[in-house]
């Protein structure tokens, strides 16, 4: 993933900024997607495994650890999308435009009715959303593939201690 773009004054074209800031949005959604099928597995696991019975006391001792990596990946995740949102939310309400990031142009609409230096204003305020977004998605799926881990050391424990 990019995330080392910074646009200069003046020196990158409003489609530019658009479509780097379409392309994190949907850089993001998949990191997201990835995490969430990581979660996914773990949870299967874990509920699978404490309907067959209840694992020994060590497993249960690292049943809180990752619960709170599952927490905190999940977390990140749905940050990542609240924060988009609200930030597309705030652009639409100051500009009164529509605001899709899986349209890769400027809607006809605002390119008509906004004046060049707040198109460039709020182009860049979703570029730094997108890079923020990007940013929570990739440590979504950093914490899940850790989450991941953790249910491999947990599995282990619980089947070591008999359970």
């Amino acid at each position: 993933m990019v995330t080392a773009f910074r646009p200069g004054p003046d020196s990158e074209k409003p489609e530019d900024l658009l479509g780097h800031a379409c392309t994190l949005v949907r850089l993001c959604g998949r990191d997201s997607a990835i995490a969430a099928v990581f979660l996914a597995l773990v949870l299967v696991g874990t509920a699978t495994r404490l309907a067959a019975g209840a694992p020994g006391g060590t497993a249960l001792a690292l049943l809180p650890v990752l619960a709170g990596s599952f927490a905190i990946s999940a977390g990140s995740a749905v940050r990542s999308r609240r924060t988009l949102l609200a930030v597309l939310a705030e652009v639409r309400g100051r500009t009164g435009s529509p605001v899709d990031p899986g349209v890769p142009w400027t809607p006809f609409g605002s390119a008509v009715a906004l004046d060049e230096r707040i198109r460039d204003v709020e182009l860049r305020r979703l570029l730094s959303a997108a890079h923020r977004c990007g940013e929570l998605s990739w440590q979504a799926v950093a914490w899940a593939v850790a989450t991941s881990v953790l249910f491999l050391f947990w599995t282990l424990a619980a089947a070591m201690a008999g359970g």
